[in-house]
């Protein structure tokens, strides 16, 4: 009995040692979950393209990946956190979300320094506009209006937009008269001054049924619009003109950034701004490439370059919008020349 109640005691100070044991790797295992922030995303985006798949998705993963275990990033494509991508840069300003994907051209009066992107012949690719754009809102020339409460973590440029249409194209005199889409003021100030009639609020998903009910003769817009909206199935005139790009941004709540641990901080610093930039700006170049080159292979398609000749004359025209841009904007001198040496620099 004596030998039974020895073995008990020890039994039951083993029991609590152990249940101690427990207890400490249960809370030291609930403080390490506790210390890990997870951070949301929001896009328009849906999860099958891919600027979800070979971008957003690809720079989440090496942030996490950077963050030694402090950090996690739930993504949410095709705007299941925020439908409205005119929103999205409201709920990264108030805390709704942490981080968005935000067209700025659903976003007017946000960065309009960044209206720049989408004057004609800016930037001769993604990636330069990207990499260019990105400097400028890191050193302060972008400033933007009520952008106090994010952080900026990269600035993005489309690929530059062509002319596609349904009947064929090859001088300014064919373009006449033409009722032509455009995205934005800065795009549909360029088809006026072409002398075609610009035609605004027609969504992306939307051009293709308007060209084929007459209400459109042509668009503007790069190829992966072009390819993933169906526009090229409809239309199948191209003219090599640069008539600009599209401005996009991540960004992040300032407050939230500024509360994570030191490691996320420096894993969201390192692959951000210059790196950001060149991971979009590549991979979209890229896909444009790859969608051009397919519809090359199409014998119905006819491609058509401007003669040196032809590409003055349409940019004499252009380049009114170019110096109404200017005179518009404070310091739009300055800021233009700051972001034409910007692209330069990035292109070479």
């Amino acid at each position: 009995m004596h030998k039974g109640t020895r073995f008990g005691r020890r039994a039951f100070t083993n029991g609590l040692l152990g249940c101690a044991a427990a207890a400490l790797f249960s809370l030291t295992s609930g403080q390490s979950t506790l210390a890990k922030e997870t951070l949301r995303f929001t896009t328009s985006v849906p999860a099958k393209s891919f600027i979800y798949a070979d971008i957003l998705s690809v720079w989440a993963e090496r942030v996490v990946a950077d963050s030694q275990g402090t950090l996690d990033i739930q993504m949410f494509p095709a705007g299941t956190l925020g439908r409205d991508p005119a929103t999205h840069l409201d709920m990264v300003r108030e805390g709704i979300t942490d981080i968005a994907y935000v067209v700025l051209g659903y976003t007017p009066g946000a960065m309009n320094e960044a209206t720049i992107l989408e004057l004609p012949n800016s930037t001769p690719s993604a990636t330069a506009g990207s990499v260019a754009a990105t400097k400028m809102a890191e050193t302060g020339l972008w400033p933007g209006r009520g952008m106090e409460g994010v952080k900026v973590l990269a600035m993005f440029s489309t690929a530059p937009t062509l002319l596609t249409t349904t009947k064929k194209v090859e001088t300014l005199s064919d373009v006449a008269g033409l009722k032509l889409r455009g995205a934005g003021p800065t795009l549909l100030a360029s088809i006026a001054a072409i002398g075609a009639i610009p035609v605004g609020g027609i969504t992306s998903p939307q051009i293709a049924e308007s060209m084929s009910r007459g209400l459109l003769d042509g668009t503007v817009n790069e190829w992966v619009a072009l390819t993933i909206f169906g526009v090229a199935e409809t239309a199948h005139y191209h003219l090599d003109v640069n008539l600009g790009t599209s401005p996009i941004m991540v960004a992040i709540n300032k407050q939230r950034y500024d509360s994570l641990p030191k490691e996320a901080r420096d894993a969201i610093d390192k692959n951000s701004g210059e790196p950001f930039a060149r991971l979009w700006g590549e991979q979209f170049d890229a896909a444009i490439e790859k969608f051009r080159s397919a519809a090359m292979k199409d014998e119905k398609r006819t491609f058509t370059a401007l003669s040196e000749e032809d590409q003055a004359k349409w940019n004499g025209k252009l380049q009114s919008v170019i110096d109404s841009w200017i005179a518009q904007t404070p310091n739009g001198q300055e800021l233009y020349d700051s972001f034409s040496k910007a692209v330069q620099e990035a292109a070479h």
